[in-house]
């Protein structure tokens, strides 16, 4: 190795004319022949690593493209999202006007009140012969101090309380974050999943002997009616739709169509 870099190129003819005798000549010459077939295995080695670096540096510039794309696609999306919420905004500010006088709102939400005593009495006489579907069939009323949380987040209003619109609040107003996920507090089958005036898009859930729970307030439905659902899978994302000015969920627990206060019922 040490003659052929010495050499440089022509190492064969240099070779020739640098050795004295014919031994020493054969002997390099068969060294410098197994040097070069070494060399041209491992520039074939190179060669063959670096048409594999091609195309993994082509590979990972399609799968660019293919992100790219998909970043185009889902900011897309974001912005449709963020311009419905700007219509539903001003669709809610349209309805805050028509109620500028307190009375006349809280008359109002009186009579949404008895829409929803109604509903939830249809509701009832609907699914009270419908088979449960659920692996967890234990009754309701033994799952006291077990419910898991619809929303983590701070109370803005408790059952018995005052919600910031002025009506007296038969459940927990939690705070939240836009678009945060609104999970079923137990086992039931989805009884209610459309707008209602007062309460915005609502989710009702019946849970069986006669108990029922509502998600309120809420930004988007994520279940049908009809739809089976397990404790803690998610319902609804967290909105504003109830006007109350800002993103939360309004949570509800009744049986028989009579509030119950949720708060003994949750896990701490």
């Amino acid at each position: 190795m040490r003659s052929a870099y010495a050499l440089g190129r022509h190492e064969q003819l240099k070779l020739l004319l640098a050795q004295d005798r014919m031994s020493d000549l054969a002997r390099v010459l068969a060294y410098h022949r197994y040097f070069q077939a070494d060399r041209q295995q491992r520039i074939t080695g190179l060669l063959a690593e670096l048409r594999e670096l091609a195309a993994v540096a082509q590979q990972i510039t399609d799968q660019r493209q293919i992100l790219e794309a998909a970043r185009l696609q889902q900011q897309t999306e974001l912005d449709a999202l963020e311009a419905q919420r700007g219509e539903r905004a001003g669709v809610l500010a349209t309805v805050e006007s028509q109620f500028k006088d307190r009375a006349a709102r809280l008359a109002a939400l009186g009579r949404d009140e008895k829409a929803v005593l109604k509903l939830l009495e249809q509701l009832r006489d609907a699914v009270a012969d419908i088979p449960r579907q659920v692996d967890d069939n234990r009754p309701f009323a033994s799952r006291r101090g077990q419910l898991g949380r619809p929303l983590a987040g701070t109370a803005l209003a408790a059952f018995g309380g005052r919600l910031p619109d002025g009506r007296p609040s038969d459940g927990l107003l939690i705070a939240g974050t836009a678009g945060a996920e609104v999970r079923a507090v137990a086992p039931g089958r989805v009884a209610y999943s459309d707008w209602l005036k007062g309460y915005g898009l609502l989710t009702i859930i019946d849970h069986g002997d006669g108990w029922m729970s509502l998600y309120a307030f809420n930004d988007a439905l994520l279940k049908d009616v009809g739809d089976w659902v397990r404790s803690g899978e998610p319902l609804a994302t967290v909105g504003s739709s109830g006007g109350q000015g800002r993103p939360a969920l309004y949570f509800e627990l009744r049986r028989n169509g009579q509030p119950q206060d949720p708060k003994p019922w949750l896990r701490p």
